[in-house]
């Protein structure tokens, strides 16, 4: 009879303790970036910046458990939080006229930076709906992402691609949201 496995207990205990920690974090990134955009749509800009250095603690943590155990990648209810908070730093960069940190930058991977960035136009979306004074100034930021998406090869069904055509669709909303209000002779 051959020889049986090893069965790696303490690896999966390590792995699970890990990915618990991490999905923790996650989630209170998660929430916080939340209510950190809501204040962000809503023209509060101070309430929104007391939770930036709670967030930034947060998403220093989680990269730090990434990077020394990276097989944490692959459990995608890790990358959530971490796609929106990059999604509130992005609305923030946008609102603030400031540049938006790159992925590198950020320490994250294209798919999360990709999350982020989907994130942000749907919050931009709101924005808009909020500000009808700067609906066109959101369309054209909007148009300009999504020109620069459209040459990345995604060809297989996977998150990204679902979060890359969710900037198209929220390309359409922007469009919708212009068309109403030239009927409305708005604009």
């Amino acid at each position: 009879m051959p020889q049986l496995p090893k069965i790696p207990f303490k690896l999966y205990d390590t792995i699970n303790k890990e990915r618990s920690y991490c999905m923790n974090l996650s989630d209170k990134l998660r929430i916080l970036s939340k209510t950190s955009i809501s204040f962000l749509v809503k023209d509060n800009l101070v309430l929104a910046e007391k939770n930036f250095p709670e967030m930034k603690k947060l998403f220093n943590n989680i990269q730090k458990k990434l990077k020394q155990h990276p097989y944490l990648y692959s459990f995608s209810v890790i990358n959530i939080g971490l796609e929106e908070y990059l999604g509130t730093l992005f609305v923030y960069s946008y609102i603030k006229n400031k540049p938006m940190p790159n992925a590198i930058s950020l320490g994250v991977t294209p798919e999360v930076f990709f999350g982020g960035l989907s994130d942000m136009t749907g919050e931009l979306v709101r924005l808009a709906r909020r500000h009808e004074n700067k609906v066109m100034q959101i369309h054209d930021y909007i148009s300009k992402i999504y020109d620069l998406i459209i040459p990345l090869s995604i060809t297989r069904n996977s998150s990204t691609r679902n979060k890359l055509e969710t900037i198209g669709s929220n390309l359409k909303k922007i469009e919708s949201i212009i068309y109403d209000l030239k009927l409305r002779d708005k604009i």
